[in-house]
């Protein structure tokens, strides 16, 4: 059973506090700080945790000031412009919850499903106390440690190190405004100010550094490893290149074969963590009173937060305005508690009058579709039509062989002329009583004459990178006759030809996969598929 006294101890604030700037960093930062600085990124990510961390002196020397808690001086203003700071984080938290899976993992799941169960699970977990985050955050802590370590260790073979030393493209105002992001994004270590609700804590400032410390390392690491795998052009071109790493790097040993699900159900439990501390915080700011008052509080935050971030989502205008408001409030609020600080000494009323004239002057300032209606592509080939067009093939899954029950005639492989997958997609919709699906994709047969076309490889390509189904992990190989003709032997293999084929690669120890494809463009390692004795055969 969890206590609910409101009291926990300094190293569960140090673990709590790592999940909060973590969860957040990890996803957001190496998508944003190669489009505002480019190449300087990992020098922006550096001075945002010393920017951080000297936010850190300021805050600690106002709780050791204070005789009580820092929550119970704040007046009612004050606390009003921080139970903003932390709902605006909430909604930035769930915008950019709601995105990563609905644009990478649950791309079939409808966004409100997803807003609506995590809604359901904080209104449910933000009223149990801070003591069950604090526990939750100790566990996941080292569950989680370990597998980002790991991926870091797997990912050294994949790393090109000499990107992290490109001195093109620095600009000392890239730096500057990514220093900021990254102090925007570490916002949650100033919940320090009113987590201590008894006042217990013993060395405010080694929470801190410690927090600061471990989560920027994590944050560090997992942002070099994208530089070093992605490249920073390649990282600017993708939504979330965290989760591309997590798609790239395999652990050896066929234990797992897509380790970015167990990635994501611990990030899924970290921005529980995150995102419940933000809710917590804010109705703790406006309703003092926690027995009555402040579950109505909660519910009501959950649900216009929510709301907010399923309409606002992560568009360029909303972090315009997210990050500016944050960037101003936090300036302001920083000086004002290391104003609180020099006047603490002070008799209670000047201080007050200074309290209320800062204050005043802050004043101005889609379709779901059933898992048994969608038709799994299982191996997808791309040939030359005519008139500039694109001869798609898809193979299906043979149900019975794979599962070992009657589950109908197997389908044929379908062969379609048309001038993108998009259209391909429409007349499959069109004809049938399923809806297309690649998240399946096992193989990506593409004959060399697409390939030795570079107009339609490279629009081949963009298509295949902005569609989230394609797992960046999926095998690809060229066919030097033709991809149909290949795919359509599909009825001489058992099961399906996309597991025969990405089996056969597998042995073979072939390892060209969608990103190398779409990043490299060393089209001369890729393997090459031919016929023989009517079987597919890889050529030596």
């Amino acid at each position: 059973m969890f206590s609910n006294n409101g009291k926990i101890s300094d190293h569960q604030a140090i673990r709590l506090l790592i999940m909060d700037v973590f969860t957040g960093g990890c996803l957001f930062l190496p998508m944003a700080l190669p489009r505002v600085c480019g190449n300087s990124g990992v020098m922006a990510l550096i001075l945002g945790f010393v920017l951080t961390m000297a936010e850190g002196v300021v805050i600690s020397k106002c709780l050791v000031q204070s005789s009580k808690p820092y929550i119970s001086t704040l007046g009612y203003g004050l606390r009003f412009l921080y139970a903003v700071r932390c709902f605006a984080v909430f909604v930035f938290l769930m915008g950019m919850f709601i995105a990563v899976l609905n644009e990478t993992f649950l791309y079939a799941m409808p966004k409100v499903m997803i807003l609506i169960g995590m809604t359901l699970i904080l209104v449910y977990g933000t009223v149990k106390g801070v003591e069950v985050r604090a526990r939750l955050s100790e566990i996941f802590f080292y569950i989680a440690l370990v597998p980002i370590v790991l991926i870091g260790l797997f990912s050294l073979p994949e790393a090109d190190w000499s990107q992290l030393f490109v001195g093109t493209d620095l600009s000392l105002t890239g730096v500057f405004w990514g220093t900021l992001v990254t102090w925007v994004l570490m916002a949650p270590v100033e919940w320090l100010l009113y987590i201590d609700v008894s006042g217990s804590f013993q060395n405010p400032f080694k929470i801190f550094s410690w927090a600061i410390g471990i989560g920027g390392i994590l944050i560090l690491l997992i942002y070099i490893l994208c530089v070093t795998v992605l490249s920073v052009p390649g990282m600017a071109a993708e939504r979330w290149p965290t989760v591309i790493l997590m798609q790239i790097v395999r652990i050896p040993g066929g234990f797992l074969s897509r380790q970015d699900g167990l990635m994501l159900s611990f990030w899924i439990f970290a921005m529980f963590i995150s995102l419940s501390g933000a809710l917590s915080h804010a109705s703790d700011l406006l309703w003092r009173d926690r027995e009555t008052s402040k579950k109505w509080c909660v519910l009501l935050l959950a649900f216009f937060g929510s709301a907010a971030a399923f309409y606002l989502g992560m568009n360029r205008k909303f972090l315009n305005m997210y990050f500016s408001a944050m960037i101003i409030s936090g300036m302001i609020l920083l000086g004002i508690l290391f104003l609180f600080i020099c006047v603490h000494r002070c008799k209670k009323i000047t201080a007050a009058v200074i309290l209320m004239v800062l204050s005043a002057g802050l004043m101005g300032c889609e379709s779901y579709t059933e898992l048994e209606n969608r038709a799994f592509i299982m191996a997808l080939g791309v040939d030359e039509g005519e008139n500039e067009n694109f001869r798609f093939t898809y193979t299906f899954p043979d149900v019975s062989a794979l599962t070992g029950q009657d589950g109908g005639l197997k389908q044929k492989p379908l062969t379609l002329e048309v001038g993108s997958l998009k259209a391909g997609e429409d007349i499959y919709n069109h004809m049938s009583d399923k809806t297309m699906d690649y998240g399946q994709v096992k193989v990506l047969m593409i004959s060399d004459s697409i390939i030795s076309n570079e107009e339609k490889m490279e629009k081949l390509m963009e298509e295949i990178k902005n569609k989230p189904e394609f797992a960046r992990t999926v095998r690809v190989c060229m066919s030097k006759e033709s991809a149909e003709r290949i795919l359509n032997m599909d009825e001489e293999v058992s099961g399906s030809i996309g597991i025969y084929l990405e089996n056969m690669l597998e042995q073979n120890e072939s390892r060209y996969i969608l990103n190398d494809c779409i990043f490299d463009c060393d089209y001369k390692q890729m393997p090459v598929i031919k016929e023989y004795m009517s079987m597919p055969f890889l050529e030596e």
